[in-house]
């Protein structure tokens, strides 16, 4: 039988052949979906993905916990493995968290990390951090980066996730080595302009503005990243990626991809939606909204702007779905794999110390 250029990879290269057994061994058939089980939360942030925008706030939360049980156990039987828990602010629903936890034991929780989640619960938690305190505290009008420390630097469960902003760029260094003193895992997102982002929300219905009471920028306040920003910070990360290899979960090769001044994906002209995101063009994953319902234009952001999205849930799972495009060479393959584990880490549990 003659052999493919993936198995001439991993025969020549035991390291790579393990590795790529662990992800096909703890990864197989992962069927990924989304729900917002609130619209409730504690801080008003800059830019919100949840506040600023019609696609998720505007959606009743009044759903029963014998409705959201239900509702999980269908979920369940569609086949969803790992569920991914946003909204506004999931630990301000405890009761919902603890109901999951009854039909899944691995997952990811998006919190900003300012109120306590029940150490029992088997998920993952994906921090909210906006930069370093000062400028944290005033894109979220609390010092949320402080109480997520005290809640959750030595939580084996947490990994913070900084938004780099055009505001916060200057503070990558110090937020990496403020996280590394705290023993707490660290990574970077890209901040993705809404749709509605730079309207001071003067565009956007009164009953979704007033509802969302969102804190928007103007002209002179952005927060959206230009193009000449995009290689300090690839340059920035490399950097870190040397100084703090045990602090930061992050990917060389996904620095290069999502620090690209090309728009990351390919844009239908008259819907403004991408057309080739993994996410989107997924047939299990759906976005649901706080009333239990969903929309097969909705993504994991579904407030975005796909033409200047950066966001790293849409754009790891892009480039994970590139698999037949890294098989020209071991080189490609490589970065592949790379990209792979790095969201394996970001994802599952003890991804290090599983065989």
């Amino acid at each position: 039988m003659q052999r493919s250029r993936l198995d001439h990879y991993l025969l020549d290269n035991p390291s790579l052949q393990r590795r790529y057994k662990k992800i096909k061994k703890h990864v197989n058939r992962l069927i990924i979906s989304g729900y917002d089980i609130t619209n409730r939360c504690n801080l008003r942030c800059k830019g919100c993905y949840f506040f600023e925008g019609e696609r998720s706030s505007r959606f009743n939360d009044d759903r029963t916990l014998d409705e959201f049980d239900a509702f999980f156990a269908s979920e369940v039987k569609r086949g969803v493995t790992m569920p991914h828990f946003a909204g506004a602010e999931p630990a301000k629903v405890p009761e919902r968290l603890a109901l999951a936890a009854k039909y899944w034991n691995r997952g990811v929780i998006y919190t900003n990390g300012t109120l306590p989640i029940a150490p029992d619960l088997p998920f993952m938690l994906h921090i909210s951090l906006w930069g370093a305190e000062e400028t944290d505290a005033r894109l979220r009008g609390k010092h949320a980066f402080r109480s997520a420390l005290d809640n959750f630097s030595r939580d084996a469960r947490a990994v913070f996730i900084f938004t780099i902003n055009r505001q916060n760029i200057g503070e990558m260094a110090e937020v990496t080595d403020i996280c590394a003193q705290h023993g707490t895992k660290l990574s970077f997102n890209h901040y993705s302009p809404t749709r509605w982002y730079g309207s001071s929300g003067t565009e956007m219905p009164n009953e979704i503005r007033f509802r969302g009471k969102g804190r928007f920028s103007g002209p002179d306040d952005q927060l959206a990243l230009r193009i000449e920003d995009l290689k300090i910070i690839k340059d920035h990360i490399q950097e870190l990626l040397i100084r703090y290899p045990n602090t930061l979960i992050y990917s060389s090769y996904y620095n290069e991809r999502i620090n690209s001044p090309d728009v990351l994906f390919n844009i239908n002209s008259q819907t403004g939606v991408a057309t080739n995101c993994a996410i989107l063009n997924s047939t299990h994953h759906r976005e649901y909204r706080t009333d239990l319902t969903w929309d097969d234009a909705d993504c994991c952001i579904p407030n975005t702007d796909c033409a200047t999205c950066r966001h790293y849930v849409a754009n790891y799972s892009k480039i994970m779905g590139e698999f037949h495009n890294h098989l020209d060479s071991i080189n490609q393959f490589e970065k592949w794999l790379e990209v792979y584990e790095t969201w394996c880490k970001l994802n599952i549990r003890s991804w290090d110390t599983l065989d």
